[in-house]
């Protein structure tokens, strides 16, 4: 009987999982929270602007790192550059998925205000769960991971508050 595999561990899974991709789509869905998501903007509204940005975001990534791999030796045409590049940043377009989906859920029992509030508040976590993810995954000390993800938040934060400012 063959021995089962070790899974490997949520550190392992998102360092294969192009982490800064994901951090950078997180990162924006949660500026389009901030921006949006003010008295009289409907649910569709926010969800469209947010998928014009992420969208825009996303194709913005595609482009850069195409053209940077020139200057890195890649000789291939643009297109097949840029295939390739679509395929390495669709993590930009999945980070931004957990924070959409947390405003669309809580937009079905708050007002989007609030929803909006909630999405920023779980990014909050996610920013702490990455930076702790990825200290310990470095194998820091849990002390060092936890201040790791003290910081990471950080940002997190500073949107939470932008929020309140600006609605």
């Amino acid at each position: 009987m063959d021995e089962a595999r070790a899974r490997p561990g949520l550190g392992a899974r998102l360092a294969g999982a192009h982490p800064g991709s994901l951090l950078y789509g997180a990162i924006v869905t949660a500026a389009v929270l901030v921006a949006t998501g003010g008295a009289g903007e409907s649910v569709g509204h926010v969800f469209g602007i947010w998928a014009f940005v992420i969208g825009t975001y996303y194709l913005a990534h595609v482009y850069v790192h195409a053209a940077e791999s020139q200057f890195e030796g890649d000789t291939r045409h643009l297109l097949r550059r840029s295939i390739a590049a679509a395929k390495d940043q669709v993590g930009v377009l999945e980070g931004g998925l957990p924070a959409m989906g947390v405003f669309l859920a809580a937009s079905i029992w708050f007002e989007e205000i609030s929803a909006g509030k909630l999405a920023l508040y779980f990014t909050v976590v996610l920013l702490a769960v990455f930076g702790y993810v990825g200290s310990r995954h470095a194998e820091r000390p849990v002390s060092a991971s936890l201040g790791e993800a003290f910081g990471a938040s950080l940002l997190g934060v500073l949107m939470v508050l932008a929020k309140s400012l600006l609605h």
